[in-house]
């Protein structure tokens, strides 16, 4: 696995919805990523299936949600400033850094990365 690959599965585990899935195994992670890339293994796309195929598969369609119709949307209306997003309010909530990267590349299109970036190392200064 690339290392881009690599922080792409981890930020994908971030947003898997813990309660439901088993974890994924280097099998899923392959197959996961011959389907994101070359579109192989379609036939093993099921949302009612509780695999860890299907876990990737939901963690990156909730990614995908929480970044651009959850995130955006409270940074637009100031209900969530990028501080508590990233985890200023509670050490335990401190954004690992796969989704920080996520974030900075696709919120507002990577207009507001820097920005993103500078809050980070707020955060991590804060509770260090």
């Amino acid at each position: 696995m690339t290392p881009k690959q690599q922080k792409d599965i981890e930020s994908i585990m971030f947003f898997i919805p813990k309660l439901k899935y088993p974890t994924s195994t280097k099998e899923d992670i392959k197959n996961f990523l011959e389907l994101s890339e070359r579109g192989l293994h379609k036939e093993l796309e099921n949302y009612l299936k509780m695999d860890g195929f299907n876990a990737l598969v939901q963690g990156k369609r909730w990614r995908g949600i929480h970044v651009h119709e959850l995130w955006e949307s409270g940074i637009l209306d100031g209900l969530v400033p990028y501080w508590t997003l990233l985890g200023g309010e509670n050490p335990k909530e401190i954004m690992p850094r796969s989704v920080v990267d996520f974030m900075k590349k696709e919120m507002f299109k990577g207009i507001d990365a820097n920005r993103i970036e500078y809050h980070y190392q707020e955060v991590l200064k804060h509770w260090s």
